[in-house]
């Protein structure tokens, strides 16, 4: 499962959350709110490389 960077649309905080796929449904931590964006740093935390943000084409982050 990785860990995915978030940044929230409502209070401008950023976060990660640890998700089982990317159809999970995450609300951010410090206001609730449901509207939010994933954050692609390049960073990966689980098997091999680095993210590319495509993860079509990464074996990892599924």
């Amino acid at each position: 499962m990785p860990l995915i960077d978030y940044k929230c649309e409502k209070c401008s905080k950023e976060f990660f959350e640890l998700v089982k796929n990317s159809e999970d449904k995450v609300t951010c931590p410090h206001c609730g709110s449901e509207k939010i964006n994933r954050v692609y740093k390049g960073k990966f935390y689980g098997k091999g490389g680095s993210c590319s943000g495509g993860c079509s084409t990464c074996s990892g982050c599924h």
